[in-house]
């Protein structure tokens, strides 16, 4: 589909300058630095969700397909020069509302800056001047530095994007010279790259906001792509709600149930609900981004509705074999304090021994079960899975591109192979006369791109399509990924497999998508 960017991409030169940090500058170049792509991109979501946005796009600039740019533009209120001014310096955080999720007054700048070297801030506020400042970092031991642009150039900058939406106000942020997107010139690693950026950033969102994105009133949050040369702009996807607490039904029928926490002060820094998973599940809710569950056992800590840590024991224990089925639903309320601490990347929760000894000593409220006595029960739960009757056929466990009804239905038909690790099915540009590859090495079973819609029907970008023929496709390789070894034997039935199924795709081809046949 076709959309405006800007008129140009050239970044606007600054018309004047200021200093940005007050405060040291090898300091301020450290924060953030534990940020993934995914946390940096939802840190500067939250100062769309401030700013009452109605709809954020995440877009990815690309330039002859590889990465060159990243973008967060939203319909919020805006900024007017007093306020970007605010949101440059690392000593001049906001007064936050009782709702807002910005948290320490340095999100902005220590998402942006541990990815990029250039920023660009964009803002218009209603019955204000469209204001626009360029956010460079220029090496570890100097400070940031921030270059004013012209509202000309501001207004241009917000007026050139298409999303969509109709924007009276709002704020762009745009990172350029970004130091974490790969530097290949291989077509085919840049799509695979890009691909899992996209996949990661969707699926990271919608867990972190799922409360939120659950409301009437949330935002749409869409991710796409941009070619500045071409001026295309790709099929937006939806960031969609996964949470981690959507079972069908409980592991354990007298969970969940909310834990008594009492501490010596007697304040109640937070708010736990105790959650007990069903066995053996499939769910995408419980294998967060296609992981295995039991990596999420823990706390989920939230503040505001916003998802702060997926999982661990905060300090308490490590993560141990049969709790993989407990979940807790930590909220931190408005006396957390000194008792419960976010990291800058709000990705993690800190507690304070005495909030420590509360959750050891915390109670279920209907049973009475100590914290150690309700993971006992879980850990029970997760046994008696194990011990179901064995099935007759054993497969190397599939890990997302499947539904999660199929997932589940690979639980109740056969047993998963011990000691393997899960496949994960993907699509993947691969050459031509490539239907699909078996990469041992990274555990992937990948299909061919270049093949997606003659096998799906239409030009699809759900990972999950095409069920009937990756389930097919797994059952006929699964056994390829177990040992340590591929003898002549099995490549020669990878080959004469390749060479079937690539004339079965030029068949379907040739039945209903014969005037596409140069394309593949």
């Amino acid at each position: 589909m076709g959309g405006g960017f800007m008129t140009t991409f050239e970044v606007p030169a600054a018309v004047g300058s200021m200093h940005a940090v007050q405060m040291d500058a090898a300091l301020a170049n450290t924060i953030g630095l534990h940020h993934t792509l995914a946390s940096a991109v939802a840190d500067l979501v939250d100062n769309s969700i401030d700013a009452r946005a109605r709809t954020i796009r995440v877009r990815i600039l690309l330039a002859d397909g590889a990465p060159v740019g990243l973008q967060v533009v939203d319909d919020g209120r805006g900024m007017d020069e007093a306020a970007v001014d605010a949101a440059m310096t690392y000593a001049g955080a906001r007064e936050y509302s009782d709702t807002d999720l910005g948290h320490f007054g340095v999100g902005l700048k220590a998402a942006s800056l541990s990815r990029a070297d250039t920023v660009l801030i964009c803002s218009r506020a209603a019955g204000a001047t469209p204001v626009g400042r360029k956010l460079v970092r220029s090496g570890d031991m100097t400070a940031p530095l921030v270059g004013v642009l012209s509202p000309a150039d501001a207004a241009a900058r917000l007026d050139g994007i298409e999303t969509g939406a109709r924007r009276g106000t709002g704020t762009l942020i745009e990172w350029r010279d970004v130091r974490t997107f790969p530097s290949t010139r291989d077509p085919d690693e840049q799509r695979r790259w890009l691909q899992g950026a996209i996949l990661d950033i969707r699926n990271h969102l919608g867990v972190v906001f799922h409360r939120l994105l659950a409301r009437a009133s949330a935002p749409r949050i869409k991710v796409d792509t941009f070619d500045v040369i071409l001026g295309v702009t790709g099929v937006p996807r939806t960031v969609e709600v996964i949470d981690p607490f959507a079972y069908p039904f409980a592991g354990e029928p007298d969970f969940p149930q909310r834990l008594r926490i009492e501490l010596p002060d007697g304040s109640e820094p937070i708010r736990a609900v105790a959650h007990i998973w069903p066995a053996r599940s499939q769910a995408p809710q419980f294998k967060l981004g296609g992981d295995p569950g039991g990596k999420f056992q823990g706390i989920f800590a939230y503040r505001r509705d916003r998802l702060l840590q997926k999982g661990g024991w905060c300090g308490l224990w490590a993560d141990r074999p049969g709790w993989e089925l407990a979940r807790i639903a930590l909220d931190v309320v408005g006396t957390g304090g000194g008792h419960a601490t976010i990291n800058p990347e709000k990705s993690g929760l800190a507690l304070s021994a005495d909030l420590r000894r509360a959750l050891e000593t915390a109670r279920c409220v209907v049973t009475g079960e100590t914290l150690l006595e309700y993971l006992d029960v879980a850990a029970a739960v997760e046994k008696r899975g194990r011990a179901r009757q064995r099935q007759p056929v054993t497969v190397v466990e599939p890990a997302g591109g499947l539904p999660g009804a199929l997932l589940a239905g690979y639980a109740d038909a056969v047993e998963f192979a011990s000691g393997v690790a899960p496949i994960a099915i993907r699509w993947r540009w691969l050459p031509r006369r490539t239907v699909f590859e078996v990469d041992r090495s990274e555990s992937e079973l990948v299909l061919n791109r270049r093949y997606r819609e003659a096998l799906v029907g239409w030009d699809s970008d759900d990972p999950d399509d095409a069920p009937v023929v990756k389930a097919l496709l797994h059952l006929l390789t699964n056994q390829l990924f177990q040992g340590s070894y591929l003898g002549p034997r099995a490549k020669a039935e990878l080959a004469a497999w390749q060479e079937i199924l690539y004339r079965a795709v030029h068949a379907q081809i040739d039945a209903g998508l014969g005037q596409q046949r140069e394309d593949w």
